[in-house]
C-alpha cells in the first residue's frame, strides 16, 4: 500500500476517531449535564409556580374572613332576614366579591340561602345538584369542630375546579357557638388560569384528572404522578419542556394535572453550539487531510499523532480546561487552535451552567435568611427556633383596596411595588427580617434568625422612616397614600413551613397582636403595645391612645409612637 493511501487512511480513521471523541465528551458531559439540569430547573419552576396556586388559594380564603366572623351574618343564619340578603348578596355585591358559589347553612344543615352566580352574565343561578352531595352532615365542608376551623381547597363542580372556602358562623369577635357554615366558590377558569400565567410568565393548563378525553401527554404524565410524587417533568419537543404536578381535592383525592410550559432555551443554546462545533471540526478536517497529502513528512504525522492522543487525553479526563498544545503556523496548528476554542467553548458553556446554579443560590437567600437557606441545604428537617423577645411590625396600605377597584392593574402593581420596594430598603438599612407581604399588607421583624439587643429601636426608627418615606412618596408622585402601623415585642416560635414550596415565617401571640395593633390602629400613625412601649419609652416620645378592645385579647392598652426623644436625636447628630 502507498504511502498516500496509508496517511489517508491514517488520517481518515484518525478524524473520525477526533469527531467521536469530541462528540462523545460534548454530548456526554455538556447535554448530559444540561439534561439534568434542565429537569432540576424545571422541577423548581413547577415548584414555584404551585406556590402561586397556593397563594391564589390563600388569598382567595382570606378575602372573605369578615364574612363569616360577623355578627349580620350570625343574625341573619337564625332569622333568615331578607334585609341581609338584598343588603349583601345582590348580583352587584356577587360580581364585585368575584364568586360563583355562596352557602349559608345553618348548625342543623339546612340552606338558609344559597345561589351559583355568573360573574359574566350577573345571574343567579341554582346550587348545581352534583355540589349538594359534599353537603352531608358530616361533610368537611360543613362540619366546623372549633372557631379557628376552616377548609381551604379545590373541588370539581359541573366537571369544572372550582375554589372552595368553607369557615364557621361567628360574630364579629371571632366567637362561638358556632351557628352554621359560610362556604364560598370561584370556578378556576381559562380567564383565572390565564392571569396565573401572566403571575407566572408561563404558559399553563389544567385537565380534570378523570377526564377520560385529556391529551395523551397528560395521560402519560398521570401514570407517573402519585401521592409522594407530586411533581414530573419531560420534554414536550426540542423547545420546550412539561412540567407537569398533581393538584388534589379538600378530600385529599387527586383532582387536577397542571402542565407548565417551560422553554428549553439552554438545551438550544448547546444544541446550536454543538452542531457548529462539529460542522467546525469537519471544515477543518477536510483542509487539514488534503494537506497532509501533499506533505508526506513524518513530522507531519507524528504531529497528527500526537494531536490524537492529546485529544483522546482530554476526552478520557473530562477536564475541559487543559488545551491542545500549538506548535507551527500551518494547517495542524490551525486544527489545535479549533480544537481549543471548542474546549474553551465547552469550559464557557460549563461555567454558564454555574452561574445558573448560582442564580438559584441567590433567588433561595431572596427567600429565605442565609442561615436558614445554609440549614436546608444540609438538609436539616423540621427548622424551627424559639426567640425569647422579638419586635414584629406589621403596616397595611389605608384604602389601597378600593384605588385597585379604580386603576388598572399594571398601575395598581407599579405602585405596591414602588411603595415595597422604599420599605425593602429601609428593611436592608435598619438591618431587619423582612418575613413577607400579603397583599397590601407588610410585614417585617427585628430579632430573628439573629439575637440583637435593639430589636425594638430598629423596629421603630424602620416604622418612623417608613411613614416619612410615603410621606415623600406622595409628594413626589401626587398621591395621597396613608398607612396604619402595628407594632408588638414578645416571645415567638419561627421556622420554615413544610418541605415543598417552603416560607421562613412566624408563629405565636406576639405576630397575633402586632397584627391586631396594625388593624385597629390609627392611619398615619405608629400604634405599639404596653410590652414595646415599656423598652422604648426611654428614648422615644409616645402618646397613650388608651384601652382599646383586641380580638381575642380584651383590652389591651396601647400607644402611639409621636418620634424620638431630643436627647437620642442630638446623640444622633
Amino acid at each position: 500500500m502507498k504511502l498516500k493511501t496509508k496517511t489517508l487512511l491514517t488520517v481518515a480513521l484518525t478524524l473520525a476517531g477526533l469527531i467521536s471523541v469530541l462528540y462523545t465528551v460534548s454530548s456526554t458531559i455538556l447535554l448530559g449535564s444540561l439534561a439534568q439540569a434542565e429537569k432540576e430547573s424545571s422541577h423548581q419552576t413547577v415548584e414555584g409556580v404551585l406556590n402561586i396556586f397556593t397563594q391564589n388559594q390563600e388569598n382567595f380564603s382570606s378575602r372573605y374572613d369578615d364574612w363569616s366572623a360577623w355578627d349580620d351574618t350570625y343574625t341573619f343564619i337564625n332569622d333568615g332576614n331578607k334585609r341581609y340578603i338584598e343588603s349583601n348578596l345582590v348580583p352587584a355585591q356577587l360580581a364585585n366579591l368575584k364568586v360563583n358559589l355562596v352557602l349559608f347553612i345553618n348548625k342543623s344543615g339546612q340552606q338558609i340561602f344559597g345561589t351559583t352566580f355568573n360573574i359574566s352574565e350577573r345571574k343567579l343561578q341554582p346550587v348545581p345538584q352534583d355540589f349538594n352531595q359534599h353537603l352531608t352532615p358530616n361533610s368537611l365542608l360543613v362540619k366546623h369542630q372549633n372557631s379557628n376551623s376552616q377548609l381551604n381547597g379545590i373541588l370539581i363542580v359541573n366537571q369544572m375546579p372550582m375554589l372552595i372556602t368553607s369557615k364557621p358562623i361567628l360574630t364579629s369577635e371571632g366567637l362561638g357557638p358556632i351557628r352554621g357554615t359560610l362556604i364560598f366558590g370561584r370556578y378556576l377558569d381559562q380567564d383565572n388560569i390565564k392571569k396565573l400565567s401572566q403571575i407566572s410568565r408561563l404558559p399553563l393548563t389544567i385537565q380534570n384528572y378523570n377526564d377520560p378525553q385529556m391529551a395523551s401527554d397528560f395521560q402519560t404524565a398521570r401514570s407517573f404522578l402519585s401521592q409522594e410524587k407530586s411533581i414530573w417533568v419531560q420534554p414536550l419537543n426540542q423547545e420546550t419542556m412539561g412540567g407537569y404536578a398533581l393538584l388534589k381535592d379538600i378530600y385529599g383525592q387527586p383532582a387536577l394535572l397542571l402542565r407548565v410550559d417551560i422553554p428549553r432555551t439552554t438545551y438550544q443554546q448547546a444544541k446550536t453550539s454543538q452542531l457548529y462545533l462539529i460542522i467546525s471540526l469537519v471544515i477543518v478536517g477536510i483542509v487539514f487531510t488534503g494537506v497532509t497529502l501533499l506533505l508526506l513528512e513524518r513530522l507531519v504525522l507524528r504531529r497528527l499523532i500526537n494531536l490524537s492522543r492529546e485529544v483522546k487525553n482530554i476526552g478520557t479526563t473530562g477536564d475541559l480546561s487543559r488545551r491542545i498544545s500549538v506548535v507551527g503556523k500551518d494547517e495542524l496548528s490551525s486544527l489545535s487552535e479549533s480544537i481549543n476554542w471548542m474546549l474553551l467553548t465547552l469550559e464557557n458553556l460549563l461555567k454558564d451552567l454555574r452561574s445558573e446554579r448560582e442564580k438559584s443560590e441567590r433567588l433561595l437567600l431572596n427567600i429565605l435568611p442565609s442561615p436558614i437557606a445554609d440549614r436546608l441545604k444540609q438538609e436539616e428537617s423540621n427548622i424551627a427556633d424559639s426567640f425569647g423577645e422579638v419586635t414584629v411590625l406589621f403596616a397595611d396600605i389605608v384604602g389601597f383596596t378600593k384605588l385597585s377597584a379604580r386603576i388598572s392593574p399594571q398601575e395598581l402593581v407599579d405602585l405596591l411595588n414602588h411603595i415595597f420596594s422604599m420599605f425593602d430598603k429601609l428593611a436592608e438599612i435598619h438591618q431587619l427580617e423582612k418575613i413577607k407581604t400579603i397583599g397590601d399588607a407588610y410585614m417585617v421583624a427585628a430579632g430573628i434568625p439573629h439575637h440583637r439587643v435593639d430589636h425594638a429601636e430598629a423596629i421603630a426608627d424602620m416604622a418612623l422612616d417608613m411613614l416619612q418615606a410615603l410621606k415623600q412618596f406622595n409628594k413626589e408622585t401626587n398621591q395621597d397614600f396613608n398607612i396604619r402601623i402595628g407594632v408588638n415585642t414578645g416571645p415567638v416560635i419561627a421556622g420554615v413551613i413544610g418541605t415543598k414550596k417552603f416560607i421562613y415565617d412566624l408563629w405565636g401571640d406576639t405576630v397575633n397582636i402586632a397584627s391586631r395593633m396594625e388593624s385597629q390602629g390609627i392611619p398615619g400613625y405608629v400604634q405599639v403595645t404596653e410590652n414595646t412601649y415599656d423598652i422604648l419609652k426611654e428614648k422615644y416620645l409616645f402618646r397613650e391612645r388608651g384601652l382599646i378592645h383586641i380580638k381575642g385579647k380584651g383590652d389591651m392598652l396601647t400607644y402611639l409612637l409621636m418620634g424620638k426623644k431630643l436627647v437620642e436625636l442630638m446623640k444622633i447628630s
